[in-house]
């Protein structure tokens, strides 16, 4: 992203009362190649994760890369001419260094969680009417409109204006800000130092708080819930509190909890997971749903089929596929199918040319639970909607083999009327039972911890 130097300078000052806090824990620096050869770098920090991409000879770079000897990324190997590098930490950054002609790759360890990126950013709009700032956008006074020409991308403008707040009574959302906006041009320290002047006192002294706690790194076991304690915070604010907790969460691999914390935030009823931060939600709820075994998994199943909107907008289909997926890998292939089965219509009208292994996979899903009801209506509506023509490989011709000659199939599946409404039932119930254990669960836990406590 295209940073303006004056930002950079606005976003980098801080006053001299806020010394800058270290955020990263540990570094690593690989020596790859003379810097004229091209490199690509890519972290996935949820993942545990760096891609590098040479465009030479990637064996030769991974095997000085693997004679460097990594302790924060120990496993490397070679996948069709990417050099994949697993890490043993999900608090991950990386960079690639020029350093008089000579080309280095950096590993950090952060210490508190990581930060770049789109789908680690949380956008919530403070209106200035809300927060008695002065009037709506485009605002009337220097912390309005800084924060007005923040939400509308004007980064600059809304520097300047921050800036001139700082004397006034929005100084401490313009503390906040002018931290978000150093943080944005990859400068962590300045934005703690941000932060830090922004002081501990009032609804913004708890976000800034939150804030230091996500870059430091020093709240983050015990006294974490504690930082991201959103009781009596005002909207957004709440709301905002919520995410910052899940995402946290997620990277200390506390699943249950960023689950949870996202669930939070839906059920705020105040736009969570909507408009600025739906992307982030649904990035991050794709995340834990991707990750392999049960934990936090009825977790997040939970929290997509209360995903506002969830069969639209960015990541839709891979949400869908990777919840079925997921319900499926917990021993629900029916569960599975009825998702995939509610959300057909949506996939033939915006996703036409995927709807053929949509239908396939929802079909082998039903078949797997034994409920060939369910998989004879799909078969019938591929057929009516893609044409027998179209249902050809090994897969369909399996499928389809299960129906031939099945008379009582066929008379069961005449007899099912409603699908629709039977599929947004079962979706009501599994939603029940799966919402019942989970609050059976924390239950159990609290009374466990009122008990230990007690002894």
């Amino acid at each position: 992203m295209f940073v303006p130097a004056l930002l950079l300078v606005l976003a980098a000052e801080v006053t001299e009362t806020a010394p800058r806090l270290p955020t990263v824990a540990t570094v690593e620096r690989i020596p790859l190649q003379r810097a004229s050869k091209t490199v690509t770098l890519a972290v996935y920090p949820f993942k545990q994760r760096i891609e590098l991409r040479p465009a030479g000879d990637s064996a030769a770079l991974a095997s000085k890369i693997a004679a460097a000897g990594s302790r924060l990324c120990p496993r490397s190997l070679v996948d069709h001419g990417t050099i994949v590098l697993q890490c043993a930490t999900r608090r991950l950054d990386g960079a690639l260094v020029d350093e008089k002609g000579k080309l280095f790759l950096e590993i950090y360890e952060v210490r508190g969680v990581p930060w770049r990126g789109e789908e680690n950013r949380i956008q919530v709009f403070y209106s200035p009417i809300a927060f008695r700032l002065g009037d709506g956008c485009p605002g009337d006074t220097p912390v309005g409109r800084g924060e007005c020409a923040y939400q509308a991308g004007q980064y600059t403008v809304a520097a300047v204006e921050f800036r001139r707040a700082l004397s006034g009574d929005g100084r401490r959302v313009a503390a906040i800000r002018l931290g978000d906006l150093a943080l944005m041009n990859q400068d962590p320290s300045a934005a703690a130092g941000w932060y830090q002047n922004a002081g501990r006192m009032g609804a913004f002294g708890r976000l800034a708080i939150a804030r230091l706690c996500e870059l430091s790194g020093t709240c983050l076991s015990r006294l974490r819930q504690n930082a991201f304690d959103a009781t009596l915070l005002p909207e957004p604010l709440h709301t905002e509190m919520f995410l910052r907790e899940a995402r946290v969460a997620a990277y200390m691999s506390d699943l249950p909890l960023a689950m949870l914390g996202l669930r939070r935030a839906i059920e705020a009823g105040h736009g969570g997971c909507e408009g600025s931060t739906q992307l982030f939600c649904r990035q991050l709820l794709l995340k834990v749903l991707e990750e392999p075994g049960k934990d936090g998994a009825l977790e997040a199943l939970e929290t997509y089929l209360a995903l506002p909107g969830r069969t639209e907008g960015p990541l839709a289909l891979t949400l869908i596929h990777a919840a079925a997926e997921k319900a499926a890998a917990l021993g629900a292939p029916v569960f599975a199918g009825n998702v995939m089965a509610s959300s057909a219509q949506v996939v033939d009208a915006s996703n036409k040319d995927q709807l053929g292994e949509f239908l396939l996979r929802t079909v082998e899903l039903y078949l797997v639970g034994g409920d060939r009801t369910r998989a004879r209506v799909v078969t019938e509506f591929a057929e009516t909607r893609l044409g027998r023509a179209k249902m050809t490989g090994a897969r369909w011709k399996a499928v389809l083999s299960e129906f031939q000659g099945n008379d009582e199939a066929l008379a069961a599946a005449a007899q099912a009327q409603q699908f629709d409404g039977e599929i947004t039932r079962d979706l009501a119930l599994a939603y029940t039972a799966l919402a019942r254990a989970t609050a059976a669960r924390l239950s159990a836990e609290a009374a466990s911890d009122e008990s230990s406590g007690a002894q």
